[in-house]
């Protein structure tokens, strides 16, 4: 790409030192006429104030007669010859001095407009994109270049911010980092730019409901109504109104909305079967397969139970108050939380149950995933979201139909 640049600029400057070159060899040319036509009217003057003498002294014309009409002759005389015609030439041939300037000054505002305005920065990021595509995500060095490209984008979009896919991209990095906080940041700066696209509304309301530990606050009932309007057929969309109408028992809404959302999912993912427990939850509700002690809660038997021995590592610090967040999430997927509690770290350490009735999405629990991971973390700001210093821990993958005995966890690791 440099190389085009510098042929295109040197083309260009071509342009610049033409008129130069021309000029200069007419220059030349113009002053050599101007000598010729000055000497020819000099001659003519000389000629024509000869034939005036002449007519004085036959008596054709008097003294003052003669005066005048060699007057008017030295004035067309002057009128007609450029008494310094190598000046011209000098002027032209001084001018010169401007051609290096010139080049310098075209080369230099060219290479500061395309790096303002250029596309750049823009195939770097493609390159690393398609670079990144075509590795394996076992590949050594591969987590190298996802930073690398994480850090390309986040520099372009501070002069590309009207670029919704950067943004997005972003947002996804986010998410695979557990850090929803983040990734709705993204999202919200991808609807400064595009405010009506129902896709990025519900992506923000689906990361701003996450951001709010799973509840549907007054800010998150207002995001998914506004991403509802734009589409209401959007299946993020219909699967969160589906859990708001389920945290207010209204199920049979619920179940419409779920179903909803399973009209547009592959039978066999992931979120199909989630939707398809939630489903299943909400009709026993309504056939009254709970008893009133259940009082509209979810199931009281225990299927799967994760007991998860957890304990601070004593180079951590903690203040009074500080929480502490335990949750099993999908080995890979959304980091929607399939179970979740939390704790004082004044409690550490100490034995913490995960079960199904520690879901926090109906329809998303212990008994939809068979590969999870346990993580733990120590909150400086209070938020479920993963910050900046926070002190963490993570377990190995665990699968489900296999798992017995405890997860042995040390929150050891502080986030950078």
């Amino acid at each position: 790409m440099i190389l085009w640049i510098i042929l295109l600029v040197l083309m260009a400057l071509c342009f610049l030192v033409y008129p130069f070159l021309v000029g200069a060899g007419q220059s030349v040319a113009s002053a050599d006429e101007k000598k010729t036509r000055k000497n020819t009217n000099i001659r003519l003057f000389k000629e024509q104030q000869a034939q005036l003498e002449q007519q004085q002294t036959r008596g054709e014309i008097d003294s003052d007669q003669y005066h005048r009409l060699v007057v008017d002759a030295e004035e067309l005389l002057l009128a007609n010859t450029d008494l310094d015609p190598i000046i011209g030439s000098n002027i032209a041939g001084n001018g010169l001095w401007l051609l290096p300037v010139l080049l310098i000054g075209a080369f230099a505002a060219t290479w500061a407009i395309y790096d303002d305005i250029g596309a750049a920065e823009d195939e770097n990021v493609a390159t690393l994109i398609n670079q990144i595509a075509s590795l394996d995500a076992q590949t050594p060095g591969i987590l190298a270049l996802n930073q690398e490209l994480i850090q390309a984008i986040e520099g372009r979009v501070q002069k590309r911010p009207d670029n919704i896919y950067y943004w997005v991209i972003l947002a996804q990095a986010a998410i695979l980092d557990n850090n929803v906080f983040a990734a709705n940041q993204y999202f919200a700066s991808a609807l400064e730019v595009e405010p009506q696209d129902s896709q990025l509304l519900a992506q923000y309301a689906e990361t701003l409901f996450l951001v709010d530990d799973g509840n549907f606050t007054q800010r998150v009932g207002i995001a998914v109504g506004k991403a509802f309007a734009a589409d209401s057929n959007n299946q993020t969309v219909l699967g969160l109104k589906g859990i708001e109408a389920f945290a207010n028992k209204d199920f049979q809404l619920a179940v419409t909305y779920w179903l909803g959302a399973q009209g547009q999912l592959n039978p066999q993912s992931t979120i199909f079967l989630g939707l398809q427990v939630g489903i299943d939850r909400a009709r026993e509700y309504l056939e009254g397969d709970f008893g009133a002690e259940n009082d509209g809660s979810p199931l009281s038997e225990v299927e799967i139970a994760l007991q998860i021995n957890l304990s601070l590592d004593i180079k951590v610090p903690t203040r009074p108050g500080q929480q502490v967040f335990i949750a099993a999430v999908r080995e890979s997927g959304p980091p929607i939380p399939l179970a979740a509690k939390k704790i004082l770290a004044s409690q550490l350490p100490m034995t913490v149950l995960l079960t199904e009735n520690d879901a926090i999405i109906p329809g998303q629990d212990l008994t939809t995933e068979t590969k999870i991971r346990v993580v733990a973390r120590l909150s400086n700001s209070g938020s479920a979201t993963p910050q900046s210093g926070d002190w963490e821990t993570a377990s190995q993958s665990l699968d489900l139909d296999v798992h017995e005995g405890e997860i042995m966890l040390v929150i050891d690791r502080q986030r950078p």
